[in-house]
């Protein structure tokens, strides 16, 4: 790092940088002042709201499924409580089919639907990403009304998938991955004049998240293999053996945004008290060590992150490797590490762990349309690693970070003339470089950019605030520009202005319609 690097960041601002570049030297003794200072658990106050206490009504999933011994079929079935909060009439209904994205690669078969327990006709949409359902009498504004589906879905092997292998969805390696394995309701996005709302049907691709979902509450019931061990979202509430060589475990959630299974037959674990929070770290055979460290980097990042946005509201948060490579990918309460991060990618190990901590607060709890305004949620979820770096590792090691992974990287897209802007859906990115680049670099200086200005005690209160006021809603770029304007509204208009633009509500370019 040049002599005059510190100076850069701090009178720079600039872009993101990819989960692939190099972090700042990891060391532990930090680490371990950390963890024996915040051994306890975190105090609360009387003064503390529950943030579910005026919300709206939520969807609530009672999900059953079982997997076939050799892993390929997937049979579900679900009830679904659906309460409308919109202004607008609902006459029909949107579920998301993840499972059957291009790069997820199952194929997803609605079997039946019925509505209040009658038949009804539904019809798949967005290249079968997803079924439309007809009601039998408009649903209006605070009705609910119960839905059940079932379905089959084949799950895809890939084969003889290195360690590169990049898989989101089904079985690599020696992992069966099953995010959003059920039908998921849609979000249904106002429009400008009443009753002129869609239902969000993006596709996504595998460059960045692709899932966009209601706060929800989940009941699972998982019938599998013995052999298998999963690592899920929310609560283990019974494990029963059913039969010769099977097992049926229920798992139920707090509010979340999805659901999540994912296991291997050769996971083993560790876990320790973090706040009051079970984290548990699950690695594979020869991946001791690694598994180990990144329990630690877990349970301090979720202490550091606490402190300074808000507690982390869950009983559990639990880590496991994946075959995604040397990248990370969050989940409600479980975040999933590449497995290449256990070896050879070791030196990038922390630094992908504590961005996905970050996001069961900038993603789980706070959540934005991932496909059009990626950099809402990756931009903090980035900064937020500084946070935890400045607490573990020091000043200085937090300023190498943020030349050596988001200016450093800036500046080279800027010499390139490949500088872009942030404020962009995934697909408006010429390649994964530039994409990560901007909207985790850039993304990620523009909160430093805040912090600067606003010094750290308002920058502090920025975020509890934001957190406070959003906690389980979805929120867009205007949310996050009131929330700033509520601590300094100057500010928050320069700095928009200079880094994001105008920021008027509008409809995503190459929104998809149920038409298509």
């Amino acid at each position: 790092m040049p002599p005059n690097a510190e100076e850069r960041v701090k009178r720079r601002g600039g872009g993101r940088v990819s989960p692939a570049y190099a972090a700042a030297g990891l060391g532990f003794l930090l680490l371990t002042v950390l963890l024996a200072a915040c051994g306890g658990l975190r105090p609360s106050t009387a003064e503390e709201e529950d943030p579910l206490a005026a919300f709206d009504p939520m969807p609530q999933y009672e999900i059953e499924f079982s997997l076939s011994d050799d892993l390929i079929f997937l049979q579900g079935s679900a009830n679904v409580r659906v309460p409308n909060t919109s202004a607008d009439p609902w006459t029909h209904l949107v579920f998301r089919l993840y499972p059957a994205l291009p790069h997820y690669g199952g194929e997803f078969s609605i079997q039946n639907v019925t509505v209040e327990g009658s038949t009804v006709p539904f019809t798949y949409l967005a290249q079968n990403t997803a079924i439309r359902v007809d009601l039998p009498r408009a649903l209006l504004r605070g009705q609910s009304t119960n839905v059940y589906l079932s379905w089959q879905l084949r799950v895809p092997h890939w084969g003889a998938d290195t360690t590169g292998a990049y898989r989101l969805f089904g079985l690599s390696q020696e992992f069966l991955s099953l995010p959003l394995f059920y039908p998921s309701l849609a979000v249904y996005m106002p429009g400008p004049t009443a009753a002129s709302g869609r239902w969000w049907l993006e596709r996504g691709t595998s460059r960045g998240d692709a899932a966009f979902n209601y706060i929800s509450q989940f009941v699972v019931t998982g019938t599998i293999p013995i052999d298998q061990v999963p690592v899920a979202s929310g609560q283990l509430i019974t494990s029963t053996v059913v039969g010769e060589g099977h097992i049926q475990h229920r798992w139920e959630t707090e509010p979340s945004r999805e659901f999540i299974v994912h296991m291997s037959d050769r996971f083993q674990s560790d876990s320790l008290d973090a706040y009051g929070t079970r984290v548990t770290s699950y690695w594979l055979p020869g991946h001791e060590e690694a598994g180990r460290a990144v329990l630690q980097h877990t349970a301090a990042a979720l202490r550091v992150y606490s402190d300074w946005f808000g507690p982390y509201p869950y009983a559990a948060l639990r880590v496991a490797s994946a075959p995604i490579s040397f990248r990370g990918m969050e989940y409600p309460q479980v975040f999933l590490l590449g497995v290449q991060l256990y070896d050879r990618y070791r030196d990038q190990l922390e630094i992908r762990a504590v961005h996905e901590v970050a996001h069961q607060w900038w993603y789980q709890l706070v959540h934005n349309d991932p496909v059009n305004q990626p950099w809402v949620d990756e931009g903090l979820a980035e900064y937020s690693s500084r946070i935890y770096y400045e607490a573990v590792h020091g000043q200085d090691a937090a300023d190498i970070l943020e030349y050596r992974r988001w200016q450093a990287v800036v500046d080279g897209l800027i010499s390139r003339e490949q500088d872009a802007a942030l404020a962009q859906p995934v697909t408006a990115f010429a390649d994964g470089r530039i994409y990560e680049g901007i909207v985790y670099g850039k993304g990620a200086l523009f909160f430093s950019a805040i912090r600067r200005t606003l010094g750290e005690r308002a920058f502090k209160e920025f975020l509890q605030h934001y957190l406070a006021d959003y906690q389980y809603k979805i929120i867009t770029p205007e949310d996050m520009l009131a929330a700033l304007r509520g601590v300094d509204p100057e500010v928050a208009d320069m700095l928009f202005t200079e880094w994001i633009g105008p920021v008027a509500s509008r409809p995503p370019q190459g929104a998809v319609s149920e038409t298509e």
